[in-house]
């Protein structure tokens, strides 16, 4: 049996009944932080664009775009829910993976809510494919990274079509199909990393998933075996899987992909970390440590003389840009997460808009502040070897009297050394809530995800997330 239809399998094949306990508690968390984000999101430009476009184009309205009154396609409300829930950078990161739920929870909900679908099957549908998401990422890294891909919107394309074969009642040939066609349709260039690009590949990926299984529900028919490559003595079309394509021949192992399949998931690993700091995972723990040293001693930026931070080549190459001239660079800039930061004595969604970055007064601070790599912190070439921690910094901060405060931190809160529990969710949920959703629309939104997996139709909290004209 190949990679594929191990896959397949494993999404359609697997009882319900074997998500209890952790596993399930931990997908109704990963829920709710991304509708969170989503809300939030949805007042961005690069989500009002979208939505634009899709107005313009206009769809059956089966699925609800959240915090908009609109009801559309469900390929192009899971679009468009992507684009939200990823166009601030506040959605959780799953270690030695990518972003997975900010794919997986739009995708899910677009289609449970065309069919209508039960919270528990939603739930379900959610979590086989967090794992095929999850699998294919680990059995084609590190090359897909490194190669200049944006794995979220291949994997993630990957992860909703399991998601929405499964929910879609289709047979494993069907679901072969559907994972055929997603793998047509993936992309995602790390270039446009930094700008609403990186949002697009996120929604543009929860659209080909979805269309993908609804191609392969009515009989559209591509390669089977889309995920490995085929043997041949002729070398033609079909030495080019999935795998092969975008990690070049051999730079990968998909016995990744397959290992412990059906005995292990990711969701009950402990391996998914809650931003709770907008912007690149990477530079958490340094946001985190400036926080720390910040209110401890009550810091203010006219007492700096300047400030040294060690990170490892993670936290500087994913973090990279040394100027913030708009949100999208701010996010990707750890001289401006410092400084920001101390300036604030928070760091949340407020502190990366544009008229934060206008004021001017981050700017002066951020000149002041040298990010290097030292030789212990170097740990690797790429972002995705195996167990490497890239939270690890130190920093030093040189105050104008002499003194020299210094903090290091190996972890930011959120990651699995200092979990998110429901509260604290629910507590950036609220946050997130604020000046789109009253205290009754997101009261009651809360609730309803806390219970989701005993809602018998999943278009009852759609209905609650839209905007109330």
């Amino acid at each position: 049996m190949g990679i594929t239809e191990q896959l397949a399998r494993m999404a359609l094949e697997t009882a319900a009944e074997r998500f209890a306990g952790p596993i399930m508690a931990s997908a109704r968390l990963r829920i709710l932080d991304t509708i969170g984000i989503a809300i939030a999101g949805s007042r961005e430009h690069s989500t009002r664009i979208a939505l634009e476009a899709v107005r313009h184009q206009g769809g059956n309205g089966h699925a609800s775009v959240i915090a908009h009154p609109d009801r559309t396609a469900s390929p192009l409300a899971g679009f468009v829910n992507g684009v939200a829930a990823h166009s601030q950078e506040y959605d959780d990161f799953t270690k030695g993976v990518t972003h997975v739920s900010v794919v997986m929870v739009p995708g899910v909900l677009a289609i449970a809510e065309e069919l209508g679908a039960s919270g528990k099957d939603m739930l379900a549908g959610f979590i086989v494919g967090f794992e095929v998401d999850a699998r294919l990422a680990r059995g084609m890294r590190p090359a897909l990274f490194d190669r200049g891909w944006h794995p979220n919107g291949i994997v993630g394309a990957m992860g909703v079509a399991a998601a929405a074969a499964r929910m879609m009642g289709l047979d494993t040939w069907q679901t072969r199909m559907a994972l055929g066609i997603a793998a047509s349709e993936a992309q995602g260039l790390r270039k446009n990393v930094g700008s609403m690009g990186k949002a697009f590949h996120i929604g543009h990926g929860i659209r080909n998933g979805i269309f993908a299984a609804q191609l392969a529900s009515r009989g559209f028919e591509v390669d089977p075996d889309i995920v490995e490559s085929g043997d041949s003595s002729v070398g033609g079309h079909e030495r080019f899987g999935l795998a092969a394509t975008f990690c070049g021949s051999g730079d990968y192992t998909l016995a990744r992909a397959t290992e412990n399949i059906g005995e292990q998931w990711e969701l009950g690993r402990d391996t998914t970390i809650v931003c709770f700091h907008p912007g690149s995972t990477a530079p958490a723990a340094s946001i985190d440590a400036v926080l720390d040293l910040t209110l401890a001693h009550d810091l203010r930026p006219e007492q700096v003389e300047r400030i040294e931070l060690e990170c490892t080549t993670q936290a500087q190459t994913n973090a990279c840009y040394t100027e913030a001239a708009d949100p999208y660079r701010a996010r990707y800039c750890l001289p401006w997460s410092i400084a920001v930061a101390l300036i604030d004595r928070c760091s949340g969604l407020a502190q990366y808009t544009q008229e934060r970055i206008d004021r001017g007064d981050v700017q002066a601070l951020m000149g002041r502040i040298d990010v290097r790599v030292p030789a212990d912190l170097a740990h690797h070439r790429g972002q995705w070897e195996h167990a490497v921690n890239w939270g690890e910094m130190r920093i030093a901060v040189h105050l104008k009297d002499g003194r020299v405060l210094r903090h290091a931190r190996s972890h930011a809160r959120g990651w699995s050394e200092e979990p998110a529990t429901w509260d604290d969710i629910a507590q950036k949920y609220t946050g997130c809530c604020e000046g789109i959703f009253g205290p009754g629309q997101r009261d009651e939104t809360l609730a309803m995800i806390r219970e989701i997996e005993a809602l018998p139709n999943i278009r009852e909290l759609m209905a609650a997330l839209r905007a109330r004209r």
